[in-house]
């Protein structure tokens, strides 16, 4: 009878705890409803897009326009992954980034707010990045116009002529090498971006702009308002009208990117679809010159953007950077 009664218990037992597991179950199934109702029902923050956009912010709104699109069957990261706000085409990450400090050091030049010059160096032996004898200096010989990349840039100049003072001439503090300034400009990007946003230098660079976008109405950030929503790979939507309303001076800056080329380019890079793969295979007379000083401006400056950010690339420590 005792043991009888030990079963019946038992089983008693196992039912109230089933029940409990189930109501908790059933509660939580429909909190989740809840919160997914409401959310529905909050709109997304959106505000008048104000203020000028650099060539910069022209590049990520009209991305589709300036960047080779991804590579169809390449394997890429979730979290690498990027797409133009406008056609949401799948564009290449590494070629987005360069197109960025591209035509944001460009518009310095023709600006007179930035001055560059070469100097020999020995040949890394690094990979994969090419191995050229030569790498490039820039100076800043004016004030830096407000944009989210020429903005970090200032910075890093400022900082790096600082840690120079003392060590150096006058006149050579005022000189650092390409690689050193975007190193120390993505270090002050990051600074100001969130744990959750960094995927390493091609896409920390464009999220920069892309939050300065979001501030300023052109993009509109989804809502996050959970968690794992935080979590999760969501796309800025556009404005479309705000971003249209710029299309006179995205004409203008694919018509200043094609002059540039034009006027301080050369033949030492041939005219292929995809950039970054003319730059990898860059013939020795760009990379191992009989004369650096005949190096056209144009091609000089493509080639160390594209050495500078491989790089940094290698030199992170996970090809999944703030996972």
């Amino acid at each position: 009878m005792v043991q009888i009664a030990i079963i019946i218990m038992l089983l008693v037992l196992g039912v109230l705890i089933w029940r409990a597991v189930v109501k908790l179950l059933r509660g939580a199934i429909e909190g989740e409803a809840q919160v997914t109702e409401v959310d529905a029902t909050i709109p997304i923050r959106q505000i008048e897009p104000e203020g000028p956009v650099g060539p910069d912010g022209l590049m990520v709104l009209f991305g589709d326009r300036f960047v080779d699109h991804s590579r169809p069957g390449k394997m890429v990261s979730p979290r690498a992954r990027c797409f133009a706000p406008l056609t949401e085409d799948e564009l290449d990450a590494h070629h987005w980034a360069h197109q960025i400090v591209y035509v944001t050091l460009i518009d310095l030049l023709e600006n007179g707010c930035i001055d560059v010059r070469l100097t020999d160096r020995m040949a890394t032996m690094m990979p994969p990045y090419p191995q050229k004898t030569w790498e490039m200096l820039i100076c800043q010989i004016g004030p830096m116009p407000e944009a989210p990349i020429s903005d970090a840039l200032a910075v890093a100049f400022g900082l790096l002529r600082k840690r120079a003072k003392g060590t150096e001439a006058e006149e050579d503090r005022q000189w650092v090498s390409l690689d050193a300034l975007i190193e120390q400009a993505l270090k002050t990007m990051r600074q100001e971006m969130s744990f959750w946003q960094r995927s390493g230098v091609f896409g920390d660079i464009r999220q920069y702009v892309e939050s300065a976008m979001i501030a300023q109405g052109y993009l509109i950030e989804p809502s996050r308002p959970t968690w794992l929503d935080r979590v999760r790979t969501q796309r800025a939507m556009p404005h479309i009208e705000g971003i249209m309303a710029l299309e006179s001076e995205a004409e203008a800056l694919a018509a200043q990117m094609t002059m540039f080329r034009a006027t301080h380019g050369g033949n030492l890079l041939t005219e292929e679809e995809r950039e970054t793969e003319v730059l990898r295979q860059a013939d020795s007379a760009l990379l191992v010159p009989a004369d650096a000083a005949e190096i056209p401006l144009d091609e000089m400056l493509r080639m160390s953007i594209y050495e500078t950010l491989l790089a940094i690339r290698q030199l992170e420590p996970s090809g999944d950077a703030g996972v």
